[in-house]
């Protein structure tokens, strides 16, 4: 029997609820002291678990029990990965067959016994054998109310509800039983995998699909949720099903397509996921591991309703509330990309973008009606007319002769807010607030301004050599718009006169190895067609992309931390977008592990030049 996913808790008396277990789903036979493992796409589990075998092998009483494995800590946290592999499993860890229904019993069909009935015959069978490993799941004593609390508190994955009177239905979904999820799932064919970047091994991603109307349709690559173990061992379940042909229609676009090797649509896996797109394509999925108990015809999309995108959302994070409003609003009308497709970008990039907006002032450059609309500069916001968890500092003008109330951004509900205003892109100081004087970082900018690509590369060459020489750590990125910038960590130690002034000069070396192709003439009429040295952005309230920015260009291009080994003339700005950048921040080592630990000593580095 399975359970109808619900998005509630039943608001009546006639449910009981139990744990919703994070395993393989088996039935148990058991007849003359012999016993079978069945998953429910029919395949025997004997020789994968056959401790538990052993144990349901002593139960003398011929019966059909229904239930889940589950390999599982001292704390009852589950490790659902560690299934594929079956036994043995790690010497700390305990591999549990929990029952929670009888179907038959000494010959006795249960099927149509109501569920009470059913689950008091299941406790007093399991009660009269000594059985470990096999463990009677009670019902949950808490009311409707506090059930899903409770289950929360607890870290489990949901609860199942079930209707007490309810009857044993074989393979239907009629709504006696629905499961509430805590944290969204979906069964999903694997269909392929991508290469592997950086530091990792065997492959990059996984490409999914689902069947959908009788066709094999793409929902979308998951390259997060494995280890070293679980990377070998999927690489070895690929390789005999390995084919030439793509399994999609021809008209079904995938990503990083051209890096795929495909596979026949046999292996079925589960991944967690926090929304489905507008196009039917799963948001941030996490690999949680494969599923022998199911097979590749049976799945489809589980939440039909979040299919419907919502144009409004709240979140929340504790005691604090976001409000994400016109996610459906075009904001890139040429790559029909959305409102809510930056927001769902920078929720899941939170982690990767805070450090280095922590306590600097953030000026927004705001797109309320996308990135061919009207847009505005806005530096002051009124406290008293946002959330009270947002931080403000202020901070004196001396051109105008006011205080400005500079918004921070130091957790994700502030990201969020921001980016919610229409700020794309996220533009902090080069300094904190505790220090305005002192930049924490300072950056040259190299600008194309209409230059050969191949000569702007030639030239962050030059600069990593120049800085070399001063035995300076410099750090590079993508600039999201045309050029690069080579950012440096000064540690807040110097004033921005003296930062300033040692990227000057670093940027007139560079310009005596280059004269023909750059200049550090402010202008843009008299640099025409040369690379612009700009070192002028280091001073005091002006900001520039932070790391992992989206920015409001075409293809909504993402201002980028790469390593310096991947500025050749191949690298493009193109190649870095909001829809492939939580991919390549997963599977690589970071580039910029070291720039906060990278402090340079400006009177050191110019001893040597």
């Amino acid at each position: 029997m399975l359970a109808k996913l619900s998005q509630s808790v039943p608001d009546s008396d006639d449910w009981i609820y139990e744990k919703k277990f994070d395993g393989f789903r088996a039935i148990a036979k058991i007849k003359h002291t012999e016993a079978d493992l069945i998953s429910r796409n029919g395949n025997k589990l004997n020789k994968k678990f056959p401790s538990i075998v052993n144990e349901l092998s002593s139960i003398k009483t011929n019966c059909i029990l229904d239930g889940e494995i589950v390999i599982e800590d001292k704390n009852e946290k589950s490790y659902f990965q560690l299934l594929q592999s079956g036994e043995p499993i790690p010497k700390n860890l305990k591999l549990k067959y929990y029952v929670f229904d009888i179907i038959q019993l000494d010959g006795n069909d249960l099927r149509l016994f109501p569920l009470t009935e059913r689950k008091e015959l299941l406790e007093l069978l399991i009660k009269k054998y000594k059985v470990e490993s096999i463990e009677f799941v009670p019902n949950l004593k808490q009311d409707q109310n506090k059930v899903l609390g409770f289950a929360e508190d607890n870290k489990w994955e949901g609860i199942i509800a079930k209707l007490k009177e309810s009857t044993y239905q074989e393979g239907k979904r009629n709504g006696n039983w629905l499961k509430i999820k805590l944290r969204n799932t979906q069964e999903a064919i694997i269909c392929g995998f991508t290469k592997p970047e950086g530091g990792r091994s065997h492959f990059g991603a996984l490409v999914l699909g689902l069947m959908s109307n009788g066709k094999l349709k793409y929902i979308g690559n998951c390259g997060t949720g494995f280890n070293e173990k679980s990377l070998k061992e999927l690489y070895d379940e690929f390789a005999p099903l390995i084919q030439k042909t793509k399994p999609f229609d021809s008209g079904e676009d995938v990503a990083k397509e051209r890096n795929v090797t495909w596979l026949r649509p046999k292996l079925v896996c589960d991944v967690y996921y926090s929304e489905w797109t507008r196009d039917e394509h799963l948001r941030h999925p996490v690999f949680k591991g494969l599923r022998e108990d199911k097979s590749a015809e049976d799945t489809k999309i589980e939440d039909k309703e979040a299919l419907a995108m919502e144009n409004d959302k709240e979140l929340k994070f504790g005691k604090k509330t976001v409000n994400l409003t016109n996610l459906n609003k075009i904001y890139w009308p040429n790559d029909n990309i959305t409102k809510g497709d930056l927001l769902a970008y920078y929720e899941k990039m939170g982690d990767f973008i805070l450090p280095y907006l922590k306590d600097k002032p953030i000026s927004m450059n705001r797109f309320p009606n996308g990135i061919e609309g009207q847009s505005f500069f806005q530096k002051d916001v009124d406290p008293s007319k946002i959330p009270s968890y947002l931080k403000t500092t202020e901070v004196y003008s001396e051109s105008t002769g006011k205080t400005i109330d500079y918004l921070l951004c130091n957790d994700l509900p502030s990201l969020l807010y921001i980016a919610n205003l229409g700020s794309i892109e996220i533009n902090p100081w080069l300094s904190t607030y505790k220090k305005p004087e002192k930049p924490e970082f300072v950056v040259l900018d190299l600008d194309p301004n209409g230059a050969q690509w191949e000569d702007v590369i030639a030239v962050a060459h030059t600069a990593k050599a120049v800085l070399d020489r001063g035995e300076v750590e410099a750090f590079i990125k993508t600039s999201g718009s045309t050029g690069l910038h080579i950012v440096i960590n000064v540690g807040a130690k110097y004033d921005y006169e003296i930062a300033r002034s040692f990227v000057q000069f670093i940027a007139e070396l560079v310009q005596q190895e280059h004269p023909d192709t750059t200049s550090m003439v402010r202008d843009p009429k008299k640099r025409k067609g040369l690379i612009y040295l700009d070192y002028l952005q280091n001073k005091e309230g002006q900001t520039i992309a932070a790391p992992y920015s989206a920015r409001p260009k075409p293809m909504a291009t993402v201002s980028t931390p790469i390593s310096w080994d991947e500025v050749d003339n191949d690298l493009s700005i193109q190649d870095f977008t909001i829809f492939n950048i939580y991919d390549r921040v997963t599977t690589i080592n970071d580039p910029w592990d070291k720039i906060f630990s990278s402090k340079v000593d400006i009177k050191k580095a110019l001893a040597k030049y």
